[in-house]
């Protein structure tokens, strides 16, 4: 087998990984705060982002862009955490070039579900997309 052949099935397989994990959801009876976000976060964003939020997950190293640290989002601008960009950057609200074009945003449809009708769906994905600011607003770093 080639390396470039070998190097795609194992670029395929982490990703592939990463989505599954991505399908989780937190237990029942979590709310929205830190500590399920940070849990959210673990099964969510760490492929890409790290364990640590520091930019350095396994799948990071394949990526094209730059994974950012998410614990220097306040320090990057000027001490304040931006609650409501975050926010539309997790639902995809926000159009950023690493998750694709406005239309498919990544976690507004995984969170949200298969029926975009649902009101129980909608808040539980709100719930989801709050606990993640929550957490990596608990998260920042001075430096």
């Amino acid at each position: 087998m080639t390396s470039a052949r070998l190097r795609a099935q194992l670029v395929s397989g982490v990703l592939c990984a990463v989505a599954l994990a991505s399908c989780a959801t937190p237990r029942a009876g979590q709310g929205a705060g830190v500590d399920a976000g940070a849990s959210l976060f673990q099964m969510s964003c760490a492929g890409c982002h790290g364990t640590h939020a520091d930019g350095r997950g396994a799948v990071a190293p394949l990526l094209r862009v730059p994974v950012p640290d998410l614990t220097h989002i306040a320090a990057r601008r000027g001490g304040s955490f931006p609650d409501d960009e975050i926010y539309r950057i997790i639902d995809g609200q926000a159009d950023l070039k690493a998750h694709g074009p406005r239309h498919m945003p990544v976690w507004g449809y995984e969170f949200f579900g298969a029926d975009p009708d649902d009101a129980i769906a909608h808040r539980e994905a709100t719930q989801k997309v709050t606990a993640l600011v929550a957490y990596l607003s608990s998260i920042q770093r001075a430096e």
